[in-house]
C-alpha cells in the first residue's frame, strides 16, 4: 500500500524536487551581466523602495531580473526557439531561418519616416556647398532571395529605394548598388549568414560602384590581403537562439602596398578617446560578435587619416554598415570623418564647414533608413 502511494504522489515530488533544485541553483550559481550568445546586457537586481513597490515598478523589473538569471537560461532560451521552429513558426522572432544556414531579418516595411529621412536628406543637400553622395544598400533577405525559407512576407527593397530616389532631389548624387548586387550574390557571399550586416566582399563592391560616381579609381581586389578569421556569430544568431547554426567566417582585407604606420584611427565618444594604427581593433576577435573589429564598431565619430591616400577629405554620414566599407574609401581620401547621428547629436552641416570637407557620403542599409529618428540632425 505504502510503494502504491509513493507511485501515486511521485509526480508531485519529482515536481517539489525539480523546483527545489532550481531555488538552490538560483542562489548559487554566479550571475552574469551580459549573454554573449545574446549579445543583451542582463538585469540587475532592482532598487527596492517604496514609491517603486507601491507602483508596481519593483515587480516589474524583479520579472525580468528572474527571468534573465534563470539557470540554464541559454538552453531554455534554445529549446524554445526550436520548438516555435518545428511547429511552423519560423520567424516569429524577427528572423527567418533559410537555406545554407542564413538567418534573414523580416523585412522593412514601407513607412512614413522612410519618407521624412529622404525630405531631410534632400534639405540638407539643397544648402550644401560641397557635393552629397548617397547609398542605400538592400537587405539579405532581398539579395539573396534563393535562400529564403518556403513562408515569408515580400522583400520590396527595391521597390522601396526606387519611391526615395524622386524625393532626394537633384543634389543627391545617388548610387545605386541594388542591380549589381543581384548579379554578384550569384557568385560571391556579399552578406554573413548569421549577422544582417554586408561581408568585406560585399562591401568592396559599393567601394567601386562609388568610385566610379565619386570620381576616384578603386584599388583592384588582387591588391589586399585576405585574412580569414572563423567563430563569427552575429545579431541575427543572437535573435533567434538557434544556437545550433553554424558561425561565419569574417575577412580583413588589408592593402599589401599600403605602408605601415600610415592610418591613423581616432575615436571619439563624448570626452572619451581611443586610438589605434590600424582600421581593425583585434581585441575584437576574442568576442562571439566579430563585427567591431572593424573600426571598434559604434561610436559617436570616428577619424581616419592615411597619410599615403591623394584624396581629400570625407565625412560619412552613417549606421554600422560603413565600418567595413570605411578601410577601402580610406585607400582614396587623405582624411574620412565618420558620424554616427545616433550619438553624434550636432548639425553635420557645422561639422562639414569646420572641417572643410571636400564631400559627404551618406551610407545607410535601406532597413535602417526606416528606422532612423536622427536624420534631422543633418541640417
Amino acid at each position: 500500500m505504502k510503494i502504491k502511494n509513493m507511485i501515486k504522489y511521485l509526480p508531485a515530488f519529482v515536481f517539489l524536487g525539480f523546483i527545489f533544485a532550481f531555488m538552490i541553483l538560483y542562489i548559487v550559481l554566479p550571475k552574469e551581466s551580459f549573454s554573449a550568445q545574446e549579445k543583451k546586457q542582463l538585469s540587475e537586481f532592482p532598487e527596492v523602495t517604496a514609491e517603486a513597490v507601491m507602483n508596481g515598478e519593483f515587480q516589474e523589473k524583479l520579472d525580468t531580473y528572474l527571468s534573465d538569471h534563470v539557470p540554464f537560461r541559454n538552453t531554455f532560451v534554445g529549446l524554445s526557439a526550436n520548438y516555435e521552429l518545428i511547429s511552423g513558426r519560423n520567424g516569429k522572432k524577427g528572423i527567418y531561418l533559410g537555406n545554407d544556414g542564413y538567418l534573414f531579418p523580416k523585412p522593412t516595411k514601407d513607412g512614413e519616416l522612410l519618407h521624412k529621412n529622404a525630405g531631410f536628406i534632400k534639405e540638407y543637400a539643397d544648402c550644401s556647398d560641397i557635393p552629397v553622395y548617397m547609398t542605400v544598400i538592400p537587405s539579405s533577405g532581398y539579395i539573396n532571395n534563393d535562400k529564403l525559407p518556403l513562408n515569408h512576407e515580400e522583400y520590396k527593397d527595391k521597390e522601396l529605394i526606387e519611391s526615395i530616389k524622386p524625393e532626394l532631389g537633384e543634389n543627391v548624387d545617388f548610387v545605386d548598388v541594388t542591380g549589381v548586387f543581384e548579379e554578384k550574390s550569384k557568385d560571391k557571399q556579399l552578406y554573413y549568414k548569421t549577422d544582417h550586416h554586408w561581408t568585406s566582399s560585399g562591401a568592396y563592391e559599393c567601394y567601386r560602384l562609388l568610385a566610379e560616381k565619386m570620381g576616384f579609381e578603386a584599388v583592384n581586389e588582387n591588391s589586399f590581403e585576405k585574412e580569414t578569421v572563423d567563430g563569427f556569430y552575429g545579431t541575427s544568431y543572437a535573435k533567434c537562439a538557434l544556437w545550433w547554426v553554424s558561425p561565419d567566417s569574417i575577412e580583413l582585407w588589408k592593402n599589401k602596398e599600403q605602408p605601415e604606420y600610415s592610418v591613423n584611427v581616432e575615436i571619439k565618444d563624448g570626452k572619451d578617446t581611443k586610438s589605434g594604427n590600424s582600421y581593425f581593433f583585434r581585441e575584437q576577435l576574442e568576442n562571439d560578435d566579430k563585427y567591431p573589429v572593424f573600426l571598434d564598431g559604434n561610436h559617436s565619430l570616428v577619424r581616419i587619416s592615411n597619410k599615403s591616400a591623394k584624396g581629400g577629405k570625407l565625412i560619412i554620414v552613417k549606421d554600422s554598415y560603413a565600418h567595413t566599407i570605411t578601410p577601402f574609401l580610406s585607400q582614396n581620401y587623405s582624411e574620412i570623418i565618420m558620424a554616427d547621428l545616433r550619438y553624434y547629436k550636432q548639425d553635420i552641416s557645422l561639422l562639414a564647414e569646420k572641417e572643410g570637407a571636400d564631400a559627404i557620403l551618406i551610407l545607410y542599409s535601406i532597413d535602417n533608413l526606416a528606422n532612423d529618428n536622427n536624420l534631422s540632425y543633418l541640417y
